[in-house]
Order: structure tokens, then sequence, then C-alpha cells
């Protein structure tokens, strides 16, 4: 466990849960007039998770998850556009996720993801998800680079996030070159982050990812929509 600094190069190389201090998240975004969709509704909580959707949504739905696990890159696939449409959007189901970071590649990811504007995260995790077999590769060929050793640890994220095409797909997404490189350099930010998966697999000793709640309740076995859809349905009644 890592207690006072992100050691990025070991991040890059291994699967690490780490402990860090928490940064002040930022300030929530206003809420959107009765009748809204209510995707446009998203919040953070004081540990930096993002919750998209209705506050008083009777459902409260928290994923844990990496964006270099496959079962929760499936599960995204199965569930997010129908979540979207027929739950959070009309207020029935709000989602927050907690990043459970797993690797380097995680990490990277997950700190240039949080570092977009609110409301398009979720549709940035489902094209990360839907990419994730590419992107892993190419980032992990960022270690090819006979200097990539010799590289300080800001460095070396910085060149498995560019290996990755992650400065590419971020900027069609609307984040510029220079808020680009402020994300990669942000320390509170990776703090906050690293904080969060160590809460996760520490703290709240998740047994790994995706793991649901619904209403505070751990959910088991949940593989695709056809096994979440019946526990939301469920709990609305």
């Amino acid at each position: 466990m890592i207690r006072s600094t992100i050691r990025l190069a070991a991040l890059v190389l291994a699967a690490t849960p780490l402990t860090l201090a928490a940064a002040a998240p930022p300030k929530p975004a206003a809420k959107p007039a009765a009748g809204a969709n209510w995707l446009a509704t998203v919040n953070r909580t004081p540990e930096g998770a993002i919750v998209v959707g209705n506050p008083a949504a009777k459902v409260k739905l928290v994923e844990y998850l990496s964006l270099t696990c496959p079962h929760c890159a499936q599960l995204s696939q199965q569930s997010l556009p129908t979540l979207q449409r027929d739950y959070i959007a009309k207020g029935l189901v709000s989602l927050e996720v907690r990043h459970a970071v797993r690797d380097g590649y995680d990490f990277v990811a997950s700190l240039l993801l949080r570092c977009e504007p609110p409301t398009r995260y979720l549709g940035s995790i489902e094209g990360l998800f839907a990419t994730q077999e590419d992107w892993m590769a190419k980032g992990a060929a960022a270690k090819n680079d006979a200097a990539f050793e010799a590289k300080s640890q800001d460095e070396k994220m910085a060149a498995v996030a560019k290996s990755a095409g992650f400065d590419a797909y971020f900027q069609k997404r609307g984040l510029n070159p220079k808020a680009y490189a402020a994300c990669l350099a942000n320390e509170p930010a990776k703090k906050q982050l690293a904080e969060m998966a160590g809460n996760a697999w520490q703290r709240d000793g998740i047994p790994g990812t995706p793991l649901i709640l619904i209403n505070g309740q751990r959910k088991e076995n949940v593989h695709g929509w056809s096994d979440l859809e019946p526990m939301i349905k469920a709990a609305l009644k």
C-alpha cells in the first residue's frame, strides 16, 4: 500500500491497490429543471465518485469497476445503453461509479476520464470499454521503448497514455491538449483517484470487479443486463 506518493512507474507495471489522502471534490453540477433528462444531473460524492441521475431516485445503483476488467466491459456493453435510456433518464435510478483501479493502464485511463466534463462521463466509459483490448495492447507497447525505464514517473504515465491513443480519444471528446496535459499533471486528482481505489479494495473489501450495490446491498453474480435489470425492477416495486 502506498502511503504518501503515487508511484506511477509501479502502477504502469503492476496491479496495485492504493490508498492516499483525498483531494477536495469539485462542486456538483447544477440540477436540471423539472422534466429534464436526468442524465444531465451529475454530482460527486465527498470521496470523488461521480453520480449520474436523480438524487432522489428510488434505486441507487453503485458499480465498482475497473477500466481494464473484461467482465466490466461486458456488463457495460450489455447494460449502459438501456440503463441510461429507460431508468436513469427517467429519474428512476441513479448510478454511482467507484473506480477500483487495478493497474497502471486503468489508472491513467480513469484519471483522464474524470477530467472530462461530467456530462460526458458515461459516454466516455462506454467508448473505453468498447475499445478496451485495443488501447490496452497499444498502452503496453510503450514499455518496449528502450528508454522507457529511464523516464520519470510522470513521463512513463504520459508515454503509456499517448501509446494507448488517449490523447486522440479524449481530444475528440472535447479535452483540448492543454487540458489533457493539465489532467496528467494534476496531483490532487491522482491522490483522490488513488484513495478511491484503496477504499474499494481495502476498506470496502470488494472481491473483484464488477461489483454492484443496489440501495446499499451487494448483489452477487451480476454478469450482464439479464441479471441486473430484474434486480432493478424488484427494487422499484
